[in-house]
């Protein structure tokens, strides 16, 4: 990542980690504001993943991310292939693993506020498939800072 990304990936880590549960709860749950954050959030994970992660993993990771308001939940779809990392909202490929994550859970991981151990233990993401790769998934991705832990 650039000097100017990192810098700005570290202060909405910084703004996430000051704020309290209800007020992402507030943030995720609204449709207009679901969709901007998801939007950045997947759009961003791809420019995330490690160079040698893009070169040695052939997978992909389906995020059902929960919390909507009707009860349903949003799928995207992060696919690693042939050196190459994307994010598909409906190229409905194989997956390798499927992560269930409320939508809190989601933010606070990709800000690197929590850790995914700890918001499994909580009930905040639930996986399916190979548990072999969401044991490797944080290595997967970049990261300027390491998972703080949490009370959320």
């Amino acid at each position: 990542m650039r000097r100017a990304q990192v810098a700005l990936v570290r202060w909405v880590s910084r703004r996430v980690g000051a704020m309290k549960r209800e007020r992402l709860e507030r943030a995720m749950g609204g449709p207009r504001r679901r969709a901007t954050i998801l939007w950045a959030l997947f759009k961003a994970m791809p420019h995330a993943i490690r160079r040698r992660a893009l070169e040695r993993e052939q997978v992909v990771i389906e995020w059902h991310i929960t919390g909507r308001r009707d009860g349903g939940h949003d799928v995207r779809q992060l696919v690693i292939e042939e050196g190459e990392a994307f994010v598909s909202p409906d190229d409905k490929r194989e997956e390798n693993l499927i992560l269930i994550v409320d939508g809190v859970a989601l933010i606070l991981l990709a800000t690197g506020n929590a850790s995914g151990p700890e918001q499994f233990v909580a009930g905040n993401v639930d996986i399916k498939g190979d548990p072999w790769l969401a044991m490797r998934l944080p290595r997967l991705f970049a990261s300027g800072e390491r998972p703080r832990s949490s009370s959320r």
